[in-house]
């Protein structure tokens, strides 16, 4: 009985030390995976937002907005390429955070992937908004009233997907604190960068002629906002791809 007993406890422990053994090759895999998305993703929509589309939409001037449009086909195009690039990372890195981050706390690092995957998806409907004016970019011009109508649709949907994407930050900067592996100063960012997300877009969903003043608000933020994630993002390359 004795023999048996010890030979099911050999297998439990080669089995955990194989897990063991796993965990550690996988997690600075995803590690690196994670961070080289981020880092991607921050650059794509540096000019898919910061560049491309600023460049085309005009709050409030439906007849720019229109010119600009014709003026810039080739540019559309490339905004809404770039968006579904991100879109599709934003799906990566959800995948690779979970399996990262399990190691601290595997159902809050689920939870926080589902978050991530739920805003990719409302991201990808707001999207079909922009499919919607490519007509007008290949073919005769609709009115610019209908043209803006779809360019504030997306907004206003992609604003609603970055309300749960606030909170999937939340939840990656209370891991990154109770990891003990993480400074806990990336991981207090990446809270503010959250709270930043989530009540600068239920502004944008609530608050009257908020277009207004969006660009103030969005210059304010806009460094919070970003440095949660690209400080999580060079930790990643550089530490967590060595398993450090």
């Amino acid at each position: 009985m004795e023999c048996f007993r010890s030979v099911i406890l050999g297998h439990h422990l080669q089995k955990s030390k194989e897990m063991d053994t796993k965990m550690q090759q996988t997690t600075p895999t995803m590690a690196l995976v994670a961070g080289f998305s981020l880092i991607a993703m921050a650059l794509i929509a540096g000019f898919a937002y910061g560049y491309g589309f600023e460049n085309i939409y005009v709050a409030n001037d439906g007849p720019a907005t229109a010119r600009n449009l014709h003026e810039s086909p080739a540019l559309f195009r490339w905004v809404l390429f770039s968006f579904v690039m991100i879109l599709i990372l934003d799906v990566v890195v959800a995948w690779a955070l979970y399996l990262f981050f399990k190691q601290v706390h595997e159902s809050l690092s689920l939870l926080s992937a589902w978050l991530r995957l739920v805003y990719a998806a409302l991201l990808g409907i707001a999207l079909l908004n922009l499919v919607g004016i490519l007509p007008e970019v290949t073919g005769p011009s609709q009115s610019a009233s209908l043209t803006m109508t779809s360019f504030r649709a997306f907004l206003a949907m992609w604003s609603l997907g970055l309300i749960v994407f606030g909170g999937h930050l939340f939840l990656v900067g209370y891991l990154m604190l109770k990891s003990g592996f993480i400074s806990k100063t990336l991981g207090i960012l990446m809270l503010v960068a959250s709270v930043c997300y989530f009540f600068a877009n239920v502004a944008q969903l609530l608050l009257p002629n908020y277009e207004h003043y969006k660009a103030t608000v969005d210059a304010v933020l806009s460094m919070p906002m970003a440095l949660g994630e690209l400080g999580l993002a060079g930790w990643l390359v550089w530490k967590g791809g060595s398993g450090s």
